[in-house]
C-alpha cells in the first residue's frame, strides 16, 4: 500500500504585531533588520500617516515664512509687469493653500520614487519586487527626511528665516532659499544623504541586490526626483 502523499504547502509565516509602528523608530537605528521583515510583510498606511503628520507639522510651523517668500516673489513679478499690488491674493489664502496642499503634493514623492524603482529594478536591472514592497521602503525612508525637516523648524523660527540648512547650501550666505543654486546645493544635505542610504539598504534587501547596487537604485529612484528638481530650478529659476 502506498503511503499517502504529503502536502507540499507550508503554513503562512506569522505576521509580527505592530510592525508598522515599530518601523517608525527602527528605521533610524536598524533599517536593515526592519526591511528584512517588511519584505514579506510590507506596511503602507502607518508610515504614510506618520509621513503626512511630520510634513504637515513642518509646513504649519513655517507657513508664515512660506507666505512671506511667495508674496515677495509675486510682488517682484507684479512690479516687472507693471501691475498693481491690489492684484495679489490674500495672505491667508496663500497660507492655508500651503498648509493643505503642500503635504498632499509631497505625499506623491514616495509613489513616484517607488514607480521609478520598479522600472529600474525590475526592467533595467532584471530584479523582482512588488510595488507595495518598494512603496513601503520609500515611505519609511521618507520619515527620516521629514523628521529632519521638522527638527530644523525651531531653528528657522528662531532665526526668522527658512535659510537654515545642514547641507552645502549653508555656504551661500547671500542667497535666498528659492534661488536655483541654493536649491541645488541643499540636495547635498545630511538628511537627504541619510534618506538615500536608508532607501539603498531597503532596496538591496527587497531585491536581493548587493548594497552598492541598492544605493545605485536609490539614486535612480528617489535621488532622481531631487536631481530633477534642482535641474529645473537651475534652468528656469
Amino acid at each position: 500500500m502506498e503511503a499517502p502523499e504529503q502536502s507540499q504547502s507550508t503554513p503562512e509565516a506569522k505576521k509580527e504585531s505592530n510592525l508598522g509602528l515599530k518601523g517608525i523608530v527602527e528605521v533610524f537605528y536598524q533599517p536593515a533588520k526592519l526591511f528584512v521583515r517588511l519584505k514579506d510583510d510590507p506596511k503602507i498606511l502607518v508610515p504614510w500617516i506618520f509621513f503626512f503628520l511630520l510634513i504637515f507639522s513642518f509646513i504649519y510651523l513655517v507657513s508664515d515664512m512660506i507666505v512671506e517668500m511667495q508674496m515677495e516673489v509675486m510682488r517682484e513679478t507684479i512690479a516687472d509687469q507693471g501691475l498693481s499690488t491690489a492684484d495679489l491674493p490674500p495672505e491667508a489664502m496663500i497660507k492655508w493653500s500651503a498648509i493643505i496642499f503642500g503635504p498632499l503634493v509631497l505625499m506623491l514623492a514616495p509613489l513616484i520614487a517607488a514607480a521609478l524603482a520598479l522600472f529600474f529594478g525590475n526592467v533595467v536591472m532584471e530584479g523582482r519586487a512588488k510595488f507595495k514592497q518598494l512603496l513601503s521602503v520609500m515611505l519609511y525612508s521618507e520619515i527620516v527626511f521629514a523628521l529632519g525637516s521638522l527638527i530644523l523648524a525651531p531653528l528657522m523660527l528662531a532665526k526668522g528665516s527658512m535659510k537654515v540648512s545642514i547641507s552645502l547650501a549653508a555656504i551661500l550666505q547671500d542667497s535666498q532659499v528659492q534661488d536655483p543654486l541654493y536649491i541645488a546645493l541643499s540636495k547635498f544635505g545630511a538628511f537627504y544623504i541619510w534618506e538615500i542610504i536608508v532607501i539603498g539598504i531597503g532596496l538591496s534587501i527587497v531585491y536581493g541586490f548587493s548594497r552598492n547596487k541598492g544605493y545605485t537604485l536609490a539614486v535612480l529612484s528617489m535621488g532622481m526626483i531631487s536631481i530633477t528638481h534642482a535641474l529645473v530650478q537651475l534652468a528656469f529659476g
